[in-house]
């Protein structure tokens, strides 16, 4: 299920229209016109470089200042909105380009299209618009198994929602989302969703939304499709699990989004400015599937990641010494070919020595080690001493107060915290509640706390489907945790990476992976029997599938997608259960998806939103 491969060829078709529509080979010089939404999505598809090579020789924003180019066809790729449409229909009054072709990110409806008409009419300006096109691409892939709606603060909206109004064109914009990507796959899923929450919401519009499709003329999918070879769509609440979000992760993927952010698929790295001592500037680097390191070792955990540039970068200096001993004519030539690798590869290297460099000093200097190894004893429920927890988040403890305060959430979360030990520990963070003068940390927001108790009250936490053995505890080795890097790397390299302990994280399942795992296999379980069986096919049955009517052969294909908010834990922990579950004869695929994929302190601030009173105003407004 390579969702990221099936959305850059619906879009590379958009991007060479006129190829389509004579059939020939030859490359048409294009402009590419699209708005914030669409530049988001074709930024984590394309460099500036392919788009060049798919004819492409401007790039603008529909809103920018545009002059007019003759003799040269315009795709636009834009969101179906009314100021949209006014936009395209102001640069076709202005013949702008010769031909324009236009591209909605989703369905666009028939009041807007007569809109167009109606602005366009006039002098004759519709002769301009050759063709318009349904690309169903509203959505992020951001690499083959992962995608985002890039619907902001979604836990927070689907919570607490300014009015029932509000809360269905939420989650009809979600059903859209979700129908384009699986337009994308190509194929009509089972879907199972878990019961009386927004997920199940979702789930009952898609599956009506799906079979209304079904009975159209113009069908989108595919049709013979092999009962066995049907994808299944699984849709889960973020309510389902609020600890994992919060978790401090130890994959080099998670670590880099929790601690520098990843925004399509770029991270902006500090680190200090060469010319001005002591001034900081940030370089940022790309993160895409075509990076070789990354997409080994993204879902890796951090250990292995300086062994791996150690590798990586043995590889490269051996490559180089064979160059610089080659002689002869046919050496030579070969040295010229293969130098523009080797100049992509030590680009490569650096930049992931300087990201694991940077994320180590963070590391380091919050003890990141401790916080991730508490927390994972808590959630595979093995919950360390209420004096461990307490000396964690004292003042002397390292850590920024919005790392102890996600360990505490955790440890309420999952453990039955005393009533004495709970009014230790909030006194303890009711004192970074201070301002401090002498702290380069702002005063703590306990919002977040307030909202947990009010939470905790109205519902069980999903504790059952968690492992109830205890695991005993990772062997740290004692010694240093990664091997010295080699002085091509330069004086830091030599340090890189050691200093924090070699902890691993563990094979159990995190609490989604363990729901998927069933109902992947079709195991009837206590938790899995709760979820709702929907089949948008049986075009004769409106609601849920009971009986003899359901699909009882495992499934193949996966697609688990969490209404609320994910993460890129749960997102690695499932691509590790594919990988156990597949067999040479039956490999098995899973993507993850959701509204948005949040880091820990991206989610804390959704709850501290939530645990404030409500104000009547827009909830995006208490939040930056």
């Amino acid at each position: 299920m390579d969702i990221h491969r099936k959305q850059r060829e619906v879009l590379t078709r958009m991007l060479r229209p006129k190829e389509n529509l004579s059939g020939g080979t030859a490359l048409t010089w294009k402009v590419l016109i699209f708005d914030d939404r669409c530049m988001k999505i074709l930024g984590s598809l394309f460099h500036v470089q392919q788009l060049q090579k798919l004819g492409v020789t401007v790039m603008m924003k529909l809103n920018d200042k545009r002059e007019r180019i003759e003799d040269t066809p315009a795709v636009y790729f834009i969101e179906p909105t009314k100021e949209n449409i006014t936009r395209v229909a102001a640069d076709c009054r202005g013949r702008l380009y010769d031909k324009v072709y236009l591209n909605f990110c989703h369905p666009v409806s028939r009041q807007l299209v007569q809109e167009l008409a109606k602005q366009t009419v006039k002098d004759n300006a519709h002769k301009c618009i050759a063709k318009v096109y349904d690309q169903y691409s509203d959505f992020v892939s951001m690499n083959q198994h992962l995608v985002s709606l890039t619907m902001r603060n979604s836990f927070t909206q689907l919570t607490r929602p300014r009015s029932d109004h509000a809360l269905m064109s939420y989650v009809d914009r979600i059903v859209n989302g979700l129908f384009s990507i699986v337009v994308t796959f190509g194929q009509v899923p089972i879907i199972r969703s878990s019961p009386g929450n927004a997920a199940n919401m979702v789930a009952q519009r898609l599956h009506l939304k799906l079979k209304e499709h079904l009975l159209s003329r113009n069908n989108l999918f595919s049709s013979g499709v092999a009962a066995y070879r049907r994808p299944l769509l699984i849709l889960l609440d973020r309510n389902m699990d609020l600890s994992v979000p919060l978790h401090h992760p130890w994959t080099y993927c998670s670590l880099v989004n929790d601690i520098f952010g990843i925004q399509a698929n770029k991270v902006d790295i500090p680190q200090e400015d060469e010319t001005v001592a002591g001034k900081q500037t940030k370089k940022s680097y790309d993160l895409s599937s075509e990076d070789k390191f990354w997409d080994e070792f993204q879902g890796a955990a951090f250990p292995n990641v300086a062994e791996g540039v150690q590798r990586y970068l043995n590889e490269y200096n051996e490559r180089v010494k064979q160059v610089k001993q080659g002689s002869d004519l046919s050496d030579i030539k070969q040295t010229v070919n293969s130098l523009p690798e080797l100049q992509r590869k030590k680009r490569m290297i650096d930049a992931h020595t300087n990201i694991a460099t940077a994320l180590l000093k963070q590391l380091k200097e919050r003890q990141w080690d401790r916080y991730f190894e508490l927390e994972e004893e808590l959630i595979n429920r093995m919950p360390p001493t209420e004096q461990e927890m307490l000396d964690q988040i004292k003042p002397e403890a390292k850590g920024t107060p919005k790392d102890k305060l996600r360990l505490y959430l955790i440890y309420s979360l999952t453990h039955e915290v005393s009533a004495m030990d709970a009014k230790k520990m909030e006194a303890v963070l009711q004192s970074y509640e201070k301002p401090d003068l002498g702290s380069q940390h702002p005063p703590l927001d306990l919002s977040a706390l307030k909202f947990l108790k009010n939470f905790k009250m109205e519902q069980k936490f999903t504790a059952g489907i968690m492992d109830p053995k205890r695991k005993k505890e990772s062997e740290s080795g004692g010694g240093s945790l990664f091997k010295i890097i080699s002085d091509t790397v330069g004086a830091r390299g030599k340090k890189l990476l050691q200093g924090v302990r070699n902890l691993v994280p563990t094979d159990k399942s995190l609490p989604t992976t363990k729901l998927v795992e069933s109902l992947m296999e079709n195991k009837e379980t206590k938790d899995t029997g709760k979820f709702i069986y929907y089949d948008p096919k049986l075009l004769q049955v409106n609601g849920p599938i009971t009986g003899a009517r359901r699909i009882s052969t495992p499934f193949t294909e996966g697609f688990v997608f969490v209404v609320g908010g994910g993460n890129y834990v749960e997102h690695q922990n499932l691509q590790d259960y594919a990988k156990r579950a597949s067999t040479p004869q039956a490999p098995v695929s899973i993507a993850y998806g959701s509204t948005e994929i949040l880091s820990g302190s991206q989610f804390l601030q959704q709850l501290s939103a939530l645990g404030k009173p409500p104000t009547g105003a827009d909830v995006d407004a208490e939040l930056d």
